[in-house]
């Protein structure tokens, strides 16, 4: 074959070729196919990590309907992720950016196991050239080339069927909904593991590509925003805050002396005093002077939405979780009004509310001297006397100041119940032994979660017994509330933290028992006429502004737990 007869045949070959693709190119397609085949290879192509991290959790061996249903789920994800960004006048430069982003932030992924929080985006954002360019490698442009780069041509090449509005906005509203159907069908068979997996393995879903990423980013202008609109200062609140005067009474005025123990994750319906089958609180069972409330309700379904609202001038129908932080609370008007609070802390912080008060952290060995495994809500009462007499009754220059003592549990706090007890507290066996809930049959997960309340009644008693000796000197109650209740498997739902609106009552429903003495000025028939009328978190602020004898227009006419006599 001559010169010219080969090139003459490239040509033709060449022509042929173009004419090929440009018959592909030149086809329309529809925008929602589109979307499904870009979510469908961003699943197969920007995942590795997350799917290695996910392998490394539940082996393939034993967990292949599991590994299916993750699957399903991320591409359900990113078919809705990708719809809500994706519209017909600017659908390509969305598809290809996502293209492009979840190649370069997969590569860090799987190469460096980097993880795209907004913690690594401001990392990102404060590199210099130099350290940037120390992360470059042949692999890298490689990677970008053949999984962003060839891709996002394609895109662009393609011709997007136009379609009337209509139409559009039909089919915009049937492929939500299947996005919607696919998730709720990869979850709800397995309930049970994601619960877990959701709970006990934050980190791992910080690996998918480019959700996470997308996130991100609309987290760290969300947090910009929220602080461009956070005020210089507190709001404040009970600014008419003022003490009531004792009426004449031939008893001496006694100072207060409160103990007010959050508690953590306890339902209502697991507790002996409320009915329950097992006698879990055998301790408080024995106390005299002890109440338990039975339809008491809490804020929120987890700790972080609870406990600030426990003490806020919100009702849990008006409360505003973002702009707790710079409210004043409950906590702020004792203070100001004289009476001495500490926190003293065994979970996970006070969320804020304890900010401007005297807070101890009991959560190391260095502090809390009841340590093993962890450590142990008891060792909160260490050292119970310095909180109480203040500095002017031990040199005898006046009396004692009122005081709240809060002791914020660690408690029943899941998925490992079993270890919120020390093992002499094992009464109901066999208890399941791991964090993956779902691994265990129900009875052995209620079996440790029983066991954790039972330390709960022991340390409430040690409280009410170590009170007892103020009873002389001052008013003593103490106070134990929940901040939300726990899912124990019912409907294949553990843990806590779902939506209010569609949370299990379980989660919902928290025990309140308060111990008053007959000799704290509080009107007993006040206590016994509540115990069985449905009470909540916003009976809080009410009640301790009552008990230390401090009114205020904010919460006049709100109901209390309990009436102090004055």
């Amino acid at each position: 074959m001559s010169t010219s007869q080969a090139l003459s045949t490239e040509i033709t070959k060449a022509s042929t070729k173009s004419r090929y693709l440009s018959k592909i190119f030149d086809r329309e397609i529809n925008l929602s196919f589109l979307i499904i085949i870009v979510a469908l290879y961003l699943v197969a192509t920007a995942n590795f990590g997350f799917f290695s991290q996910v392998l490394s959790i539940y082996p393939l061996g034993d967990n292949i309907g599991f590994m299916i249903s993750i699957t399903g789920l991320l591409f359900g994800l990113m078919w809705l992720l990708i719809q809500l960004l994706c519209y017909r006048p600017f659908a390509k430069p969305v598809l290809i950016a996502l293209v492009t982003i979840a190649a370069i932030c997969s590569y860090f992924t799987d190469a460096y196991g980097t993880i795209f929080d907004t913690n690594m985006l401001i990392n990102s954002m404060q590199t210099d050239q130099g350290e940037a360019m120390g992360l470059m490698s042949l692999s890298f442009f490689v990677r970008v080339f053949v999984l962003g780069v060839i891709p996002s041509v394609i895109i662009a090449k393609l011709n997007i069927k136009r379609v009337p509005l209509r139409r559009a906005l039909w089919q915009k509203a049937v492929t939500l909904i299947l996005s919607f159907a696919v998730i709720a069908a990869c979850l709800l068979p397995f309930g049970d593991q994601y619960a877990t997996f959701f709970r006990q393995h934050k980190i791992v879903r910080n690996y998918t590509n480019p959700i996470t990423p997308i996130y991100s980013v609309i987290k760290l202008g969300s947090d910009y925003v929220d602080e461009l609109r956070r005020p210089d200062t507190l709001t404040l609140h009970a600014t008419d805050a003022k003490r009531i005067t004792p009426t004449v009474s031939t008893k001496a005025v006694k100072p207060k002396l409160m103990v007010f123990v959050v508690g953590e994750t306890v339902r209502a319906d697991h507790i002996g005093l409320n009915g329950y089958k097992r006698e879990t609180m055998p301790l408080l069972a024995s106390q005299p002077d002890v109440y338990s409330f039975k339809k008491a309700t809490s804020c929120g379904t987890s700790t972080a939405y609870s406990v600030p609202c426990m003490f806020s001038y919100s009702n849990r129908e008006d409360y505003d979780s973002k702009s707790a932080d710079y409210n004043e609370n409950v906590l702020d008007t004792l203070n100001k009004q004289g009476v001495s609070v500490v926190w003293r802390d065994n979970n996970s912080s006070s969320k804020g509310v304890a900010d401007r008060v005297t807070f101890e952290d009991y959560k190391t060995a260095d502090v809390n001297p009841n340590c093993d495994e962890e450590c142990r809500d008891i060792g909160m009462l260490d050292g119970f006397s310095t909180l109480v007499n203040s500095d002017a009754e031990v040199k005898s220059e006046g009396p004692a100041k009122d005081t709240l003592i809060l002791l914020h549990q660690m408690g029943n706090h899941g998925p490992a119940y079993y270890k919120r007890y020390p093992k002499e507290f094992e009464e109901y066996k066999p208890v399941c032994m791991t964090n993956e809930l779902s691994k265990c049959d129900d009875q052995s997960v209620i079996n440790a979660y029983d066991n954790a309340i039972r330390y709960t009644d022991y340390f409430l008693n040690n409280v009410i017994d170590t009170l007892k000796p103020y009873e002389q000197n001052y008013d003593v109650v103490m106070v134990y509330i929940s901040d939300h209740g726990e899912s124990l498997g019912e409907n294949n739902i553990y843990l806590h933290g779902m939506p209010y609106a569609i949370a299990p009552d379980a989660q919902k429903q928290v025990p309140v028992i308060i111990w008053s003495p007959t000799s704290n000025n509080i009107d007993k028939s006040s206590l016994v006429g509540m115990i069985d009328q449905p009470v909540s978190h916003d009976f809080i602020t009410p009640t301790l502004l009552n008990f230390f004898g401090i009114t205020t227009e904010e919460v006049k006419g709100a109901p209390t737990f309990f009436k102090s006599v004055y």
